[in-house]
Order: C-alpha cells, then structure tokens, then sequence
C-alpha cells in the first residue's frame, strides 16, 4: 500500500480534493437533521465524488505510463499497455 501511496496518491490533486470533499459531505450530512443518519442522496452524492477521485488516479497513472485495471463484479477494463 506504501508503493500504491508513493507512486500514485501522494502528488494526485484531484484524489486529494474529490475524496476530501466526499469524505466532508459524508461527516456534515451525519450531523444535520435527522441527527445520526446518513441520507441517501449524502451517500450517492459521496459516491459520485469518489468515483471522480478513482477517475483522477487513473489519469495519473496513465500520464505516469502506468498500467491502471478497473473491476467491477465480473467486467474489468485495464488501461495502459499490459498484455495478454
């Protein structure tokens, strides 16, 4: 995870602003009215965020001639020049 923090998170602005912003929404929705529960639009709209964070990581990795895979269930999708 180190490697992972060094190479890819460490100088990737839009992981930084996206995930704090999701993370934020996440701590402010709990604390306004109903006190205590997250609502569902607080939860897709962190969501949202994150996946723009994910998005963000990706570009990093391509810009730094990474190869970046994404897996979903049973789709993945591999990004970069890996070969079969």
């Amino acid at each position: 995870m180190k490697g992972f923090y060094n190479n890819y998170l460490a100088n990737n602005l839009y992981f930084w602003v996206f995930g704090g912003i999701a993370a934020i929404l996440l701590v402010v929705s709990f604390f306004i009215p109903p006190i205590g529960a997250i609502t569902p639009g607080a939860l897709q709209g962190a969501a949202e965020l994150f996946a723009w964070a994910t998005l963000g990581a990706v570009i990093h990795a391509i810009d730094l001639n990474k190869t970046a895979t994404l897996k979903r269930g049973e789709t993945e999708l591999t990004i970069g020049d890996k070969k079969e």
